[in-house]
Parts: structure tokens; sequence; C-alpha cells
């Protein structure tokens, strides 16, 4: 099996970017860069690989689909699966859409009604 071969293979079984994980780096240099970038603009999105934002942007969602809903560190890391202290900092952070009750306990407010209310 060629090197292109197993690239394809790879970028077709794991989609963009995990299929470098199961190539190695000797392989993968000795296909061309053009053809290379011609796979993988066609190339389905890996379905397990989940960036920072889009991560952050699942919890945002979350919250204007629950504006005056109690949320925990618990529940936003499982709709993020982010970590908790990364949930935690994110919710500090972000002083316009949480509002603490309680130990672990935030409301989600609609930053746009509160500044609106003020006026």
């Amino acid at each position: 099996m060629t090197a292109a071969e197993i690239v394809a293979e790879a970028i077709a079984t794991h989609g963009r970017p995990l299929w470098v994980a199961h190539v190695p780096k000797p392989i993968r240099h000795q296909v061309d860069a053009q053809w290379l970038d011609g796979m993988l603009a066609t190339a389905q999105r890996s379905s397990d690989y989940l960036t920072r934002k889009y991560q952050y942007d699942l919890i945002l969602d979350w919250c204007k689909r629950n504006v005056f809903e109690e949320a925990t560190v618990e529940a936003l890391v499982e709709l993020s699966k982010l970590s908790e202290p990364t949930v935690r900092k994110f919710i500090g952070e972000r002083t316009d859409v949480f509002r603490k009750l309680r130990r672990g306990v935030w409301e989600v407010r609609d930053p746009k009604a509160d500044r609106a209310a003020d006026r």
C-alpha cells in the first residue's frame, strides 16, 4: 500500500483533523502537499473532535434557551464535555450570563434584557 493510499484511507475513516494521529509522520511527508490539500478540502470533520470554541458555544446556546434556569457546574460539564475547572473559569469570566445564587449554583441571565432594564 502506498503512502497516498494509507493517508486517503485514514482521512476517509477518521476525518479531519484526527486522521493525523493514525498516520506516522514519515508516511505523511511522502504525500504530495497539493493532493493532500485536495483530500482534506473534501474530507468530513471528525465526529468526536470538539474545539474549545464549539464547546463554549454549546454552553451559551443552552443558556439562551434556558434563561432564568439554575445551572450547576456538573450539568455544564456534562453538556459541553469540558473539564470542571474550565467550566468554572468560563462561568467566572461570563458574569453577564451567570449570576451566582449559592455555592455551586448559578442563574442563567439574558445580557441584552439586563442591559435594557438598566436604562
